[in-house]
């Protein structure tokens, strides 16, 4: 890679929309240029194992590592391509805390009652309204937002666990989706979610958030300034990302 490359993906870096975030440097990222034999299954793969979720290319102390305050399982529809999951970002960062389960495995809860799914619907509460020791664990569903509905549709369990919601913001998806901006990837909702637990539960009636959580977000930030740098200054400068996204998506130096 020439400086002048280093200099453009600096620059992209410094103006992404995520500069602002608490997140360990990601250069290491940059520099994993081919795929690596994950030692469990023998599958090659860039970053990380989808499957066995080992770290691959770089030393595990290379990424962030999360605690979180609840653990969380990750509800992945079956249909859902492991490689395109943000979830598994999750997974790799907050290995402790997160689990990740096809829709079929799921576990069946003993006490669902004390169990929260961030999902939204008219009897959705907030973390706000919800007292901290009603509940031990959460719930995100992973999958296009018709996978996740016949999930919670089709899984009786699910039924008696309440639903709880977080405030609406916009995504940053490269994925197409014709639904709503609001509509967030599963890492983003993941990250607002432990964001709003801070608030709720963490920090107290003066406190303001204090980029606990952002290196959530490690993975999510890369992709997005290598799609953003790739369609501008890198190779695909003379190619168009995909007519069916929003036209902006791809964002000039002006606009960015």
């Amino acid at each position: 890679m020439s400086n002048k490359d280093e200099e453009d993906r600096l620059e992209h870096r410094k103006n992404s929309p995520f500069a602002h975030l608490k997140i360990k440097d990601d250069a290491i990222l940059y520099r994993c240029d081919e795929r690596y034999t994950c030692p469990q299954c023998n599958k090659k793969m860039k970053y990380f194992c989808y499957y066995c979720f080992n770290v691959l290319g770089m030393d595990r102390s290379d990424i962030p590592k999360v605690k979180l305050p609840a653990k969380l399982d990750v509800i992945k529809h079956e249909l859902e391509l492991d490689g395109k999951s943000t979830a598994l970002h999750a997974r790799i960062i907050a290995d402790d805390d997160v689990e990740v389960y096809n829709w079929k495995e799921m576990p069946e809860y003993e006490h669902p009652e004390r169990v929260l799914m961030l999902f939204p619907g008219p009897d959705a509460k907030t973390l706000y309204e919800i007292p901290r020791d009603s509940f031990d664990r959460l719930i995100v569903i992973d999958g296009t937002w018709r996978q996740a509905k016949r999930i919670v549709r089709e899984t009786p369990q699910l039924e008696k666990i309440q639903k709880v919601s977080i405030e609406p913001r916009l995504t940053y998806f490269w994925r197409f989706q014709e639904l709503s901006p609001n509509y967030l990837s599963t890492i983003e909702a993941i990250y607002y979610l432990y964001l709003e637990y801070a608030e709720a539960y963490e920090l107290g009636a003066k406190g303001s958030y204090d980029g606990r959580y952002d290196d959530l977000m490690f993975y999510y930030k890369y992709f997005y300034d290598l799609i953003q740098y790739s369609y501008t200054k890198g190779m695909l400068k003379d190619k168009k990302f995909t007519t069916r996204h929003k036209s902006n998506y791809i964002k000039s130096k002006e606009e960015q």
